[in-house]
Formats: C-alpha cells, structure tokens, sequence
C-alpha cells in the first residue's frame, strides 16, 4: 500500500500544481492577456486552461475516493495528466508554423541548436512523475503485511 500512497502523493502534487501553475503563467500578458494574439486564439487558450483544471481535479478525485483498486486510480489520474503532457513535445511537429516559445522569435532559448523553452522543461518533469507514479501503481506488496505487522512476525525457517 504504502507505493500506492506515494503515486497517489505524487499525482496529487503534479496535477494540483500544474492547474494552478498553468492558470498563473498562462492568464499574462505573454499569454492569454496579449494584445497580438487573435481573439479566437485566446477563447482557446483560456478553454484549455479551464479544461486542465477539471481534468486535474478529476484526477485528484479519482486518487482520493474509496476504491478497491486505488491501482487503477493511478494509473488513470496518471494517463489524463500524460494527455495533457505529452502533446507538448510533438503540436510543433504536426501543425505548421507552431512554436512553443511565447518569446519574440529572435530571442528563443537554444541549447545546442534546438529550442528548448521552459515549458517543455517542466512538462519534461511532469511527464517523468507521472511515469514514475505508473511505476508505482504496478510495483507488487506482500498482501496483508504493514510494516509495523512484519516487525511483530516470527522468523521463518
């Protein structure tokens, strides 16, 4: 029980602080705010955000309420994060003339001749805690045996 507690931990933090993170960096004036951006392309921005965060919710309940199999909870509050995620690694790739800089084009972020922006850097992050909290859900414990239980048990032969 005690990986379950620690996915469920683990998702609870990345899903809260990416709801609460993505409506405080994107609601800007290099964002949502900006004057340059087309109308239309703000209402979606700000639907994706207000989607993130019922999404997010969504999955903390689904940590948290009574279940029999807090595994699958996990594994799908894990999966619904992943969907938001992992998208930011290929939009770029199948719609043209994206960027995930928010940046003037001139100054972007480069590391070794590739952008590298600091969205995906945390969205890097996020994507490695939730695969770790996947991890988690699948590790195996001894059934029925706590930590405090197995140190009152005889030894065995």
């Amino acid at each position: 029980m005690k990986s379950i507690l620690a996915g469920r931990l683990l998702l609870t933090a990345v899903l809260a602080v990416s709801a609460i993170a993505s409506f405080a960096l994107d609601w800007s004036s290099n964002h949502l705010l900006n004057p340059l951006w087309h109308p239309h392309a703000r209402f979606h921005g700000a639907l994706l955000l207000f989607m993130l965060d019922g999404v997010s919710a969504t999955g903390i309940w689904l940590l948290w309420r009574k279940s029999k199999e807090p595994e699958v909870a996990v594994r799908a509050a894990a999966l619904l994060s992943l969907s938001f995620w992992t998208p930011l690694f290929y939009i770029t790739s199948v719609l043209p003339n994206s960027t995930s800089w928010a940046g003037a084009a001139e100054s972007d972020p480069r590391l070794r001749g590739s952008l590298v922006t600091p969205n995906l850097e945390v969205a890097a992050l996020f994507v490695l805690l939730n695969c770790a909290a996947l991890v988690l859900s699948f590790r195996k414990e001894a059934p029925g045996i706590t930590a405090s239980r197995s140190a009152t048990l005889p030894a065995q032969p």
